[in-house]
């Protein structure tokens, strides 16, 4: 039995008790008329509104204002407050006074175990362990302690730790190279962020996730495309599973106070990242895991696609639609079918006659091509389109002999070695075995015809672990091993082609997706319904977005307005209005309808949300670059911007869109919603009415807009509204198509500061000098620059260092100056 008085024996400067068991604390208060015990230990002295209810908690009083309390204690850690009742005056809770270790909620910490050792010592984490059980102590940026979070094998098996970097360590199991069953168990009960693109919750407490991806057309519930075996707890740290098998994160859902991470493989490896915020866990899980290169330009303005094009003709009605309609665009996606066969990437000119016409025509409009592919080869097509043959695909005997397909496994008894065919939507095939790098070179080289049509895109469907079973691969890697792994390899060989055909000038998107396949860039969200049900709809899709920027998915889209069914001019609208606020904004539906089928209304609404997604593409490039660099995604959900604020954090149905746009897309049918602005003041978009921070709202969104707030003081780079695509001008694009050139517009919104720093080397600064607001900007190098100062009076008096600039004009809410081929600093004030 260890007494814990008033001074603690030390260890690394935290406090230790010196044995597992029973513990006596001690308060020193001779003015105290009653002291009560509370701690985890004793579920907080069942208090009911703060006063101790649970009379065995009170503490013993020597008369001389000693108190002592004697508590057995079953964890390594203990966390504890003092009850402190004095006569006529409300209980207070106060922490140890004499030890300085403190937990996020100000309770004092102390470890119990005497015989814990150190295994693993950093900066900013450490581990401690005493056999089976250990403890993973967070730490302050000073070093001084931050928070324990107690870890224990569920076998048994004794603690191994290694450090991973200053903010992260790794605790292992080994099976001895056999394959077994694992658990270990995290004490905690807390709310807890990601685990991949989720369509049910943000916050995922009470859940048990199954971490293993499957084709999932139906209501999703907790079935994902991209599962990631990674969360975040707002006790301000993250857990990644290293692993790719099918493991299970049981988040409090059979034990209260516990995390259950359980997997079935050779060893558990499990990554412990320091915080405190879920940006900083984020941001270093990115870094162990991959982040995304920065897409290219014309990736950010919006895609056309339909779930067939029938002939050549609809591919050119798309492209001539969107530049009769003034809807920018970039990327026309060819997706199923296109192919003589699945997948043998020889184009059907039975289906798309005269091919080199229609792809000089896509060129000529300012579009590049986006090819749809599977993974499969296959053994017998759908010939669901004239031109395609019944099967096998031309290069399916090429790739069995040469043993470049997934084989079957020994339950396939008699075909145990052979091909693994596999039933899927489009016939029957084998999957490409990855794992053998000659496999991957004879794919590159199926895939060569896509490069005379100038492919810039691959649609990667496909490649989820429900069609992975019991095979045989290349590198020895177990069927379970490739649930995960597959996903990876696929999305990885074809970047690596899109590399060598066009070398930083490609993007892919895929359905499929694990840990750190975010590096590709960009998902969509699958198949989802026409509608705003929760169970497969808008809703659900919505939380899906966060849910994927939570997990190393930073850049992600779906399709407008729901693959499955037909939908309303409502949805359409209102899905068009979210989708203008992720990174990729597509068209693509079953129905193969485009913005011009649903009514003059819905076609005026498309259009000028098609705009401000392609206007804000500076913004969006800026919030790409900050990705790439830092891990921080495009769409930040409350819980992660504002991770202090509780209320903030139970907000499921808005984000920010980079740092200083706050979207609340409208999730149901209406034209009003609640939002909650978080901390700073905040400004409508569309009255330019400021609100201050910290409150719910009732937000107006009549059918043409949704609400939407930019941060006060922001500063928001974007183009002209003239703009047609992201593509640069070259030869073969048509004099009438307004290309993206280097113009820049800042729209600068009131507020006493603000700051902007661009990718390409534009700066500028907003501050409150003299009584006046005082801009200063570098545009980097010489181009045009107009500036809008949102919401001046028409009356205020503005002054400028700008030479060549146009009058001061208005333009509806702005005062507009341009500074044609501006080159140095320029000053702009105005009261």
């Amino acid at each position: 039995m260890r007494t814990i008085p008033a001074l603690l024996i030390a260890i690394a400067s935290f406090g230790v008790a010196a044995d597992a068991g029973e513990v006596t604390f001690t308060y020193r208060g001779p003015a105290a008329g009653r002291v009560y015990l509370a701690g985890d230990f004793n579920n907080w002295a069942g208090n009911t509104n703060g006063k101790p209810s649970d009379a065995s908690a009170l503490m013993r009083s020597d008369g001389a204002g000693v108190w002592t309390k004697t508590v057995e204690v079953n964890g390594l850690t203990a966390r504890y407050k003092f009850v402190v009742e004095n006569e006529g005056a409300a209980p207070k809770w106060i922490a140890d006074p004499e030890v300085a270790q403190r937990d996020r909620d100000g309770n004092s910490v102390v470890f119990v175990a005497k015989s814990m050792r150190e295994l693993v010592k950093d900066q900013r984490i450490e581990v401690r362990a005493d056999g089976a059980r250990g403890a993973v102590v967070l730490k302050n940026p000073d070093g001084t302690f931050a928070d324990a979070i107690e870890v224990t094998s569920g076998a048994g098996e004794p603690i191994r730790a290694k450090g991973v970097s200053e903010r992260a360590i790794a605790i292992e199991w080994d099976g001895d190279g056999s394959i077994r069953d694992f658990e270990a168990r995290i004490r905690d009960g807390s709310r807890y962020l990601g685990g991949g693109e989720r369509f049910n919750s943000i916050n995922q407490r009470g859940h048990v996730l199954r971490m293993a991806s499957s084709d999932h057309p139906e209501e999703k519930g907790l079935a994902t495309y991209k599962p990631v075996p990674f969360i975040i707890s707002s006790r301000g740290y993250g857990i990644w599973l290293d692993s790719t098998t099918p493991s299970t994160f049981d988040l409090n859902s059979s034990d209260r106070e516990h995390v259950i991470v359980r997997d079935k493989a050779k060893r558990m490896r499990l990554v412990f990242i320091a915080g405190p915020t879920p940006r900083d866990v984020l941001s270093e899980f990115t870094r162990l895991t991959g982040r995304p290169n920065v897409p290219p330009a014309w990736a950010f303005a919006p895609w056309k696609s339909r779930d067939v094009h029938r002939n050549r003709d609809e591919v050119l009605a798309d492209i001539a639609l969107s530049r009769k309609h003034d809807l920018p665009a970039s990327v026309v996606v060819l997706d199923s079918p296109w192919e003589t066969s699945y997948n043998d990437f020889r184009l059907n000119e039975q289906q798309f006659v005269d091919p080199d016409a229609m792809f000089a025509e896509i060129r000529k409009q300012g579009f590049v091509p986006c090819f749809w592919l599977t993974p499969f080869i296959n053994l017998t097509n759908v010939t669901d389109m004239k031109g395609i043959d019944k099967g096998p695909a031309l290069n399916y005997e090429e790739a069995a002999r040469n043993g470049y397909l997934v084989r079957s496994g020994p339950s396939a008894k008699e075909d145990s070695g052979k091909p693994m065919i596999v039933p899927w939507w489009k016939g029957t095939g084998a999957l490409v075995d990855f794992t053998n790098p000659r496999a991957v070179e004879w794919w590159h080289a199926q895939m060569e015809p896509m490069r005379k049509w100038g492919v810039a895109a691959l649609k990667c469907d496909d490649g989820e672990s429900n069609f992975v079973t019991d095979a045989v691969f290349h590198d020895g890697s177990t069927a379970s091993e490739m649930k995960g792994r597959y996903a990876q390899l696929y999305l990885k060989a074809a970047n690596d082609f899109l590399e060598r055909v066009r070398p930083g000038d490609h993007t892919l998107i895929s359905r499929c997706g694990f840990t750190g396949t975010g590096k590709y860039p960009f998902g969509w969200a699958g198949d989802n319904h026409a509608d705003f049900s929760y169970e497969n709809g808008l809703p659900g899709v919505i939380i899906a977005a966060q849910n994927a920027s939570l997990s190393g998915l930073p850049m992600w889209g779906s399709d407008i307005a729901g693959y499955m069914g037909d939908a309303t001019p409502e949805l359409f609208i209102r899905w068009t209005q979210f989708a203008a606020f992720s990174p990729l904004m597509m068209v693509h539906m079953q129905s193969n309808k485009g913005p011009w089928d649903y009514g003059d209304t819905a076609l005026d609404v498309y259009r000028e949300f098609a705009k401000l997604h392609t206007r804000l593409y500076p913004y969006l490039h800026n919030a790409a670059a900050e990705a790439s660099q830092h891990g921080v995604p495009v769409i930040r959900p409350m819980a992660y911007a504002f991770a202090s604020d509780p209320a903030a954090a139970r907000e499921q149905f808005q984000y920010l869109f980079g740092p200083d746009l706050l979207v609340a897309p409208m999730y149901q049918s209406g034209t009003r919603r609640s939002v909650y602005l978080p901390e700073g003041r905040w400004i409508d978009y569309w009255s330019g009415r400021v609100y201050e921070p910290r409150q719910t709202i009732d937000a107006d969104a009549p059918i043409e807009r949704l609400p939407l707030y930019v941060r006060e003081g922001a500063i928001i780079p974007m183009l002209p509204t003239s703009v047609d695509t992201l593509l640069r001008r070259s030869e073969g694009i048509d004099p009438t198509v307004e290309c993206l050139d280097d113009r820049l517009l800042l729209e600068v919104w009131p507020g006493e500061k603000g700051e902007l720093s661009c990718a390409d080397g534009a700066k500028a600064t907003l501050a409150w000098e003299g009584g006046k607001s005082v801009l200063r900007f570098s545009p980097a190098f010489e181009r045009d620059i107009e500036v809008r100062l949102r919401f001046v009076g028409a009356n205020a008096v503005v002054e400028h260092s700008g030479p060549n600039t146009t009058n001061l004009l208005r333009d509806g809410d702005a005062s507009v100056l341009v500074f044609p081929k501006a080159r140095g600093e320029i000053h702009i004030s105005w009261n």
